[in-house]
């Protein structure tokens, strides 16, 4: 993998198939004086370099149980980031990052499940089918309340990452907490490699083709390219292309799937505080359909899906249908570290053609269809899946 790495993850929804205070504590009853200031140095202008050497040698000094080196680096690293205004920066592990790149081909190790956090609290957007999330009955909307016996206030979505995914043939204990259910339900779950589909296509009557991306990865374009082609050969006349609690993924597999449909022009511009970073996205010439297309979103759609979507109604190639997306128009970029793992920072905000900002906004559709989201795991109760078919069918 490059050392920079463009991404575009949605807010925190997460693929998983593979301090407060002094409460509790006692204080240590005499008044330990501060250290002298360095020379010349007041609080404001203490660099990071000589506060992480102070705070390293106290922790050497003084500390019951002194870390070692690699997790002192680790917090400074992790404690950089969290001085940014930026609520996508993360600093990966080496066992994190693994993770992260697995996840980017498109198959790891886990429960397959999507999450998403609804208030500080793990939420299950989507179950994947015929993964052990699914055979164990999850369901979407249940929220993870505990991790192998583990609680948190407020839970981080990068740990719950790091806790539920592990090794294949190992298991995870899950407390779930579930609407209409009188107490917590427990679950252990064995983990197992997760092929991650990336679409699910079917013919739907003689002449819709339905395909669901599931993700941005680096399989995505060519997976989709090969679901229009047979559903064509079968067919269809048109096609409903289900970006529905899509989190987004990679800038560059957006583009390959914009270019599917958009023979040529920019499909998202990419405006950042660094020169190098500007950059314009185009069409790759590669289309391979011009039937009509209906584009199903809703507000877990978000980041390489909102690109896709803005692309597609800026072009008038797509009507859109659902309610409007997340609207996180941000682009982050993986750096590796030298001494092991990786951070991620935002580092610029991208535009559709038409230079409109997604970012805290969102895609409007042309046809708003709210829909309760438990609803949508029956076609037969879907209802934006069935508006998406009849406005599909208006265009043939």
């Amino acid at each position: 993998m490059n050392k920079a790495l463009k991404v575009t993850f949605a807010v925190a929804i997460v693929l998983i198939v593979g301090f407060g205070g002094f409460a509790g504590g006692v204080l240590f009853d005499r008044m330990v004086g501060a250290p002298a200031a360095l020379p010349g140095v007041s609080d404001a202008a203490a660099t990071p370099e000589q506060a992480a050497r102070e705070v390293r040698d106290i922790i050497n000094r003084e500390a019951l149980a002194p870390s070692d080196d690699a997790s002192m680096a680790a917090g400074v690293v992790s404690g950089m980031l969290q001085s940014l205004d930026d609520s996508y920066a993360v600093y990966f592990d080496k066992q994190h990052y693994a993770y992260f790149n697995e996840q980017t081909t498109g198959e790891f190790y886990g429960i397959g499940i999507t999450i998403s956090d609804k208030n500080g609290k793990p939420t299950v957007v989507s179950v994947i089918k015929g993964t052990p999330a699914e055979n164990a009955k999850l369901k979407a909307a249940d929220v993870i309340v505990s991790i192998d016996g583990v609680t948190r206030d407020k839970w981080d979505l990068d740990e719950v990452v790091k806790r539920v995914r592990g090794p294949e043939g190992s298991k995870v204990k899950l407390q779930i907490a579930r609407k209409g259910a009188p107490g917590l339900l427990e679950f252990t779950i064995t983990r197992a490699k997760i092929d991650v589909p990336n679409v699910e296509q079917e013919l739907v009557g003689k002449d819709v083709g339905y395909i669901r991306l599931y993700s941005f990865n680096q399989r995505s374009g060519d997976d989709l390219r090969a679901a229009i082609k047979e559903l064509t050969t079968k067919g269809a006349k048109g096609f409903v292309l289900d970006l529905r609690d899509n989190p987004g993924g990679l800038l560059s597999a957006s583009v390959d799937v914009v270019s599917l449909f958009v023979k040529d022009g920019v499909v998202v511009s990419v405006d950042g505080r660094a020169p190098q970073v500007d950059e314009t996205y185009r069409a790759s010439g590669s289309i391979e359909t011009k039937a009509p297309v209906v584009l199903l979103v809703n507000e877990n759609s978000a980041s390489a899906s909102e690109i896709v979507a803005g692309a597609l109604q800026d072009y008038k190639r797509a009507t859109i249908v659902g309610v409007t997306t997340f609207g996180k128009g941000s682009v982050q970029q993986i750096e590796e570290l030298s001494f092991g793992g990786a951070m991620k920072l935002t580092i610029a905000h991208y535009l559709t053609p038409k230079g409109r900002i997604i970012d805290k906004k969102g895609v409007v559709p042309e046809v708003l269809v709210k829909m309760d989201p438990e609803k949508q795991i029956d076609k037969k109760t879907d209802t934006q899946y069935e508006r998406a078919l009849t406005e599909l069918r208006r265009l043939f």
